[in-house]
């Protein structure tokens, strides 16, 4: 075994990059933008925030391409207790009883109309009921009171979802002006969502790529304390994992390179946890927080810590940000993939950052360039994505070979102590 880890060890030349910079978003007073960013790239789309009412998602089949979001910057959604046969005899009668709706925050997947989703069953999409019998269409079954971005009321009911084509149908509380609006996905092939208005009775595509950003700069709605209110905020992209560590300074946040809890995609992970507001200081920001963002389609992630916010004033995010570079190299593998050692070079502390794509056991081992196993240990491997901390101390400074191994792979990479 010496000799092919030896001649591993000195084929795999690679060096370790960490680029840090600091960086501003700008949403504008008042939040008025909503912005698009890639940690690669930064900026790459700000849109108005007061220019849609709802969107409709455009991924999946199905259940998975159900969601439907409210525009909760500008909107407010109500749940009513009229069904679609209640169309013509709709009113508002009791409305300030009727529950207000938001979007989730954990997932995409459940927007503001899906917020009841499974209420009646496994095939319930909160705004209708999927026919698995009937290729896999889904009708609504619901009306909903919508205070659209001008202020205006109006009643919609989500028509239908068939063979990716949405129908929605909408008009004024007292059925003026009736309109009967499809959408169809396959005509955004690269969106999440397909926005509408339903003032303007326009489609409205206001969304980059899917797969040239990470984080989405915005104001929202959240239920705190007891009460809806305005906030805002970062959420994440649907592929995007995230982690974070609550550190005593701001040196340490800048300098830590592992997470103190699980990698997650809840859409709102990040949030604005990291800011408070004092009637009487102002804005409190919380730079003692590393956030770790994780994109599962790169090679690459990214820390942040956010040190500055203008508020309402100027909208400005102002934050550092630290690429830290993968130096895996994967082989064939059907256990384990996006594996990351980092930091590389080190002190002799690495975190191993990976996706196990099924419960199993392993076995981590690190050899020096002479093929010489110096360290190993045993692990278990559970499905998502997890940080596993190495302890190499003990070792002397120089280069050596990680290999991690389950059943049915095998990883390798170099490990450089400092």
């Amino acid at each position: 075994m010496k000799k092919p880890i030896l001649f591993l060890v000195l084929s795999f030349f690679l060096s370790t990059v960490i680029g840090q910079n600091a960086d501003t978003v700008i949403t504008g007073a008042n939040y008025t933008n909503r912005v698009f960013y890639s940690l690669d790239n930064d900026d790459i789309l700000s849109t108005p925030v007061n220019d849609w009412d709802i969107a409709l998602a455009c991924y999946g089949p199905g259940a998975a391409g159900s969601a439907i979001l409210i525009n909760e910057a500008a909107c407010f959604l109500y749940n009513t207790p009229y069904d679609t046969g209640a169309w013509s005899t709709f009113d508002t009668i009791g409305a300030y009883t009727w529950k207000q709706l938001l979007n989730s925050d954990t997932s995409w997947t459940n927007g503001a109309f899906n917020t009841y989703r499974g209420t009646a069953g496994l095939f319930d999409m909160g705004w209708g009921i999927l026919n698995p019998n009937n290729n896999h269409w889904t009708f609504g079954d619901s009306i909903y009171l919508v205070k659209t971005h001008d202020g205006s009321f109006k009643k919609l009911v989500i028509t239908s979802l068939k063979t990716g084509v949405w129908t929605i149908t909408y008009a004024n509380l007292n059925g003026t002006n009736p309109q009967t609006v499809s959408i169809t996905k396959a005509n955004y092939p690269k969106r999440n969502f397909i926005y509408y208005s339903l003032v303007n009775h326009q489609i409205i595509d206001k969304e980059p790529d899917n797969d040239t950003w990470e984080l989405l700069f915005q104001k929202h709605r959240d239920w705190v304390s007891n009460m809806y209110v305005s906030v805002s905020g970062v959420l994440k992209n649907r592929n995007i994992w995230s982690a974070k560590a609550h550190l005593p300074s701001f040196n340490d946040a800048m300098n830590t390179t592992a997470a103190q809890t699980s990698f997650n995609k809840n859409v709102v992970d990040i949030g604005y946890e990291w800011k408070k507001y004092n009637s009487q200081t102002g804005w409190k920001v919380y730079d003692t927080i590393a956030y770790f963002i994780y994109n599962i389609d790169s090679s690459m992630f990214y820390r942040i810590v956010f040190t500055d916010f203008g508020g309402s004033a100027n909208g400005h995010f102002i934050f550092n940000k630290t690429l830290i570079k993968n130096l895996a190299i994967n082989e064939p593998n059907n256990t384990l993939k996006n594996i990351s050692t980092y930091p590389n070079p080190s002190n002799g502390q690495f975190n191993l950052l990976y996706e196990a794509l099924e419960n199993t056991v392993g076995n981590i081992a690190v050899y020096s360039i002479q093929g010489v196993l110096v360290h190993s240990e045993k692990i278990n491997f559970t499905k998502g994505i997890y940080m596993h901390a190495i302890n190499a101390e003990n070792l002397c400074k120089g280069v050596y070979l990680l290999v991690l191994e389950t059943t049915y792979s095998k990883h390798t990479s170099k490990l450089i102590i400092e």
